[in-house]
């Protein structure tokens, strides 16, 4: 199996809307995604991640730009000609067909040996543990064996780059959680370059080796997910990427490679990244696991609500007129506040990020 790298440049899609209004799908975009690695397109609905992943895979024509698959420049070879292969949202297998031959289709199609076929679905089929179950139809799958079948059906071609389209999106929550970690084991296994396409942060999180967040049409940040949940680059990032309060600061003093920063009605000292300088507003990121409500503190709140979850006390409190999201794990072996309860708000200064 072949791994290759793919490249975006300046690529840009554009759609004919209602009375003529020009759409702008994907605006200059440019990405490169090195051989072997598996990046996420995360973002909402409409904000050009699928555009982008069909463009590759060539159901799409780029209004402009370019994209490449290794060295090779594929915007003018039809999907057919290009070395990748989907997974879909819907699975897309044959109901006339078995497992076998759903997996076998497109070898057929290369028309290689029968021999070779047959040796090629049952290493895949055995990966994906779907192995002697090669005779059952579609129908007589549960959705996340028919998802492996759909995964199996792309393996087994040995494309350069995988292609995932929401694949998780129709199972149910546990399911979407087991599917996600066998993605994930095979990827690592086989090694493929993969792009896969969703809205849900926890499939991005869990499987990617870095992400790339989409607002309309453009590219708003990409990072490892470590840097896109510690470091949001926008408010948009922050609060897209799991819960998030932001909160006005400002810069009241600059020492060389520090800056104090006022929020809350506190005083805090964060590392300078070279763009505040005193005086100058910001807003401040901080997660509700960063922060803990306790009887003595530095910060007066009052709880607004107090909802056992199970693995967390999810709370929302207002401070300095500021309304925020407190969330303390294995709440029972805490102390847990009821709503209206007075008492203070403490916060890890440590994992607090400015923007």
């Amino acid at each position: 199996m072949t791994v290759a790298s793919v490249k975006i440049q300046n690529l840009k899609k554009v759609y004919q809307g209602i009375k003529g209004k020009q759409v702008v799908a994907v605006k200059d975009v440019n990405l490169t995604i090195n051989p072997g690695e598996f990046v996420t397109l995360l973002g909402p609905s409409g904000c050009g991640k699928t555009t982008i992943l069909r463009m590759i895979a060539g159901f799409e024509i780029p209004t402009a730009g370019d994209i490449y698959i290794g060295d090779t420049r594929v915007n003018s070879l039809t999907p057919d000609k290009r070395d990748t292969a989907m997974v879909f949202q819907s699975y897309a297998l044959f109901p006339h067909l078995n497992l076998f031959d759903n997996v076998a289709y497109g070898l057929k199609i290369k028309k290689l040996p029968k021999d070779v076929i047959a040796q090629k679905v049952k290493d895949i089929l055995a990966m994906v543990g779907l192995e002697g179950m090669d005779t059952r139809a579609p129908n007589q799958l549960s959705g996340g064996q028919q998802q492996r079948v759909a995964l199996a059906r792309a393996l087994v071609m040995e494309p350069s780059v995988l292609l995932f389209d929401e694949p998780l999106s129709n199972l149910d929550a546990k399911l979407r959680i087991y599917m996600r970690n066998e993605i994930h084991k095979i990827q690592r296994k086989v090694g493929i370059t993969s792009i896969y396409v969703t809205h849900d942060q926890s499939e991005a999180m869990s499987l990617s080796d870095r992400i790339i967040v989409m607002k309309a049409g453009q590219v708003e940040q990409m990072g490892t997910p470590h840097e896109i949940y510690a470091q949001p680059a926008t408010p948009f990032v922050a609060d897209f990427i799991g819960m998030a309060n932001i909160t006005p600061g400002k810069v009241t003093a600059v020492n060389g490679d520090q800056l104090a920063v006022e929020f809350l009605g506190i005083t805090a000292t964060k590392k300078n990244n070279g763009k505040l300088k005193a005086s100058d507003p910001c807003k401040i990121v901080t997660r509700p696991e960063g922060l803990k409500l306790a009887r003595t503190g530095t910060i007066p709140c009052q709880v607004v609500s107090s909802v056992f979850m199970g693995e967390s006390q999810d709370y929302v409190i207002t401070a300095q007129e500021q309304k925020l999201q407190v969330k303390e794990y294995n709440p029972i072996t805490k102390e847990v506040f009821a709503a209206g309860e007075k008492v203070f708000l403490n916060v890890d200064l440590d994992s607090m990020h400015l923007i």
